[in-house]
């Protein structure tokens, strides 16, 4: 009875600053690179447990709330700008949620925080972020079955993007091109390399090199949304990756021509293979790096490339006995599952594990080779191949869904 009169004064008198403090929340938490499904649950729970009744709409660009106040309905649109991961943002924002909305701190001191982690920076600096672009890449072409060449090619392949991507912000016009234009140095860098030396993989090399700019998780995400019944989120994800794709093609399609008229020499330098061992730093160059990339605490390197690790392990293991499709689902239960219990140990957001475990899983290459078989005119295996990727994502999906169904996460 007590608790029931205490949220009745706190909606009657403080509305307003409940609903100011939520859409912050809800703008911070969809700019950060939450998805729709789960911001839209997170938003529910903190808005019942602060005594509002709402509900709440997630579209790309904006959020649709109504509340009820009163008896009087309130509605509200918020604009939001263009999503990126940032997984320290989203960990903040949920647990400042959770203190206001269980009243361990005061609304007031709740919005003042709020603005501070809306405005705030990324913890890691240019250089930072260049260098581990460049661990990032090197060390997923290591994973992926590249030698020291190929390690060498995608490391440069990735601090040039890295570098490319701070030169768009001193000329902004050339943003919207920045995906083809990626595409085309990353395929001529390789051509470089394949001119001159024996053995060097040229497909491993590229697509590692890009492997942070194709949108396989996106893909993965559209597909979660629409699974979930948000249809405009998941079907505009889903399009934007298939832009995406159909940029990285065209970027590598031409530079495979201009390469092929400026380039005619016969490789004659062989490298040494790499050891066995190999494979373990790279396990560790993987995760460290995603924690830059995906603007983690630097807290939760242990949890980040735990993720990675038993994902990784976990499909090696499975690829041996069962198909490509079933072994990602398998990883992807695992993956969820143990993203689950550590949103629920620690009450921090599941998507600090989730996330980087699911990169290494998403199927975003074979969308590649599917959208650049199509342009050359191989459309049956185009074809193939785009199946598989719808297949081996809709794997995925099933399996992070069985995982919330056997363990819901801290925030549910």
């Amino acid at each position: 009875m007590t608790e029931t009169k205490k949220r009745d004064n706190f909606t009657s008198t403080k509305a307003e600053d409940a609903i100011s403090f939520l859409l912050g929340c809800a703008k911070t938490l969809h700019e950060s690179g939450l998805p729709a499904h789960r911001l839209e649950r997170l938003l529910e729970i903190a808005s019942l447990k602060m005594g509002l009744k709402a509900d709440f709409f997630i579209s790309p660009g904006s959020v649709f709330v109504s509340f009820n106040v009163d008896s009087k309905i309130v509605t509200h649109l918020k604009k939001v700008g263009e999503a990126s991961l940032h997984l320290e943002k989203i960990d903040r924002v949920e647990s400042l949620l959770n203190d206001v909305s269980n009243s361990k701190i005061s609304l007031e001191a709740g919005a003042e925080q709020l603005e501070t982690v809306h405005t705030s920076a990324t913890s890691y600096n240019g250089w930072i972020t260049t260098l581990f672009f460049g661990i990032s890449t090197g060390s997923a072409a290591c994973v992926f079955g590249g030698g020291i060449l190929e390690i060498m090619c995608s490391f440069i392949i990735g601090v040039g993007i890295s570098g490319l991507f701070s030169f768009v912000r001193v000329f902004p016009r050339i943003e919207k091109l920045i995906v083809f234009i990626a595409a085309f140095y990353a395929f001529v860098v390789a051509s470089i390399f394949n001119s001159f030396f024996i053995g060097f993989n040229k497909e491993i090399a590229s697509i590692c090199g890009l492997i942070l700019l194709i949108p396989g998780f996106s893909f993965t995400v559209a597909i979660t949304e629409m699974v979930n019944n948000h249809l405009i989120s998941g079907l505009s994800k889903f399009t934007q990756s298939f832009v995406i794709f159909v940029m990285l093609a065209l970027g590598i399609g031409v530079a495979d021509k201009v390469m092929q008229g400026l380039l005619n020499v016969t490789p004659v330098i062989n490298v040494f293979s790499l050891p066995s061992w190999s494979i373990a730093v790279a396990l560790i160059g993987v995760p460290v790096g995603f924690i830059v990339l995906l603007k983690a605490k630097r807290s939760d390197a242990l949890w980040i490339s735990f993720a990675c690790w038993l994902s990784y392990l976990m499909y090696t293991f499975t690829s041996s006995y069962v198909a490509a499709p079933i072994a990602v689902f398998l990883s992807s239960v695992l993956l969820g599952f143990a993203s689950n219990v550590f949103a629920k140990i620690k009450k921090r957001n599941s998507a600090i594990m989730l996330v980087p475990g699911m990169i290494l899983l998403v199927p975003g290459s074979l969308g590649f080779f599917s959208i650049s078989n199509l342009l050359q005119s191989n459309i049956v295996e185009g074809i193939e191949i785009a199946l598989k990727m719808l297949t081996t994502s809709m794997a995925l999906v099933m399996g992070i869904i069985v995982s919330d169904v056997l363990l819901k996460s801290g925030n549910d």
